[in-house]
């Protein structure tokens, strides 16, 4: 069996070399644009950066309400996928920089604001605290962290006997609300919790602040 980094890997880089893959590439989640909305009376023109952008459908939903964007990926090739939306859409004002989460090239503090769509639940658990500690050094004191993570009614856990899986391609992990609560408690108040609900949930969307 290929370990769960391995398979991350394989799984992300065929879904964008092909284009096939079970998210939506273009159009931002509504409850991470609702929750950035919110945001952007706090931190007018702040600082953002998307963790795992993908295609850059959160960076673009960020730039349009006035933040300053940086998008991450370790796939180079979700990355061109970006910039290519980016050119046809004649967005400029983003950055798209080639890193991984767990080593993050920018400075102690650089951001305002912090957002996760989907990378936290491809994480092994013996990762979430090196996971959790890079998203505290880049991020202000009092910053915002806008997280959605898989919980245990998404379609690939229900009937589960355990929260994670090396199926379908790639690691998973779904969380419940007391796993967030454990893992960021400490560190973050959280704001809000949603259970996104109807035929695309199973997600758990989240918004907290540095204390």
């Amino acid at each position: 069996m290929l370990r769960a980094g391995e398979a991350n890997r394989r799984y992300f880089h065929q879904a964008y070399r092909t284009g096939v893959h079970g998210w939506n590439a273009l159009e931002p989640s509504p409850y991470a644009v609702a929750f950035l909305k919110r945001l952007r009376t706090q931190v007018h023109g702040g600082m953002l950066l998307d963790i795992g952008c993908g295609e850059g459908r959160h960076c673009f939903a960020a730039r349009r309400l006035g933040f300053n964007v940086t998008g991450i990926d370790y796939e180079p090739l979700a990355l061109r996928r970006a910039r290519q939306v980016a050119l046809a859409r004649h967005v400029t004002g983003i950055k798209f920089r080639k890193a991984s989460v767990f080593s993050l090239p920018f400075p102690p503090a650089a951001f305002d604001v912090v957002l996760d769509y989907g990378c936290l639940h491809h994480q092994k658990k013996s990762d979430w605290p090196a996971y959790r500690g890079s998203i505290l050094r880049v991020l202000k004191s009092h910053g915002y962290y806008v997280l959605s993570v898989f919980g245990p009614k998404f379609r690939f856990f229900l009937g589960a006997k355990r929260p994670w899986h090396i199926a379908h391609g790639a690691y998973r992990r779904c969380f419940t609300p007391e796993e967030i609560s454990g893992l960021f408690g400490r560190d973050f108040e959280i704001l809000t919790i949603k259970d996104e609900r109807g035929s695309g949930g199973g997600f758990w969307h989240v918004l907290m602040q540095r204390r």
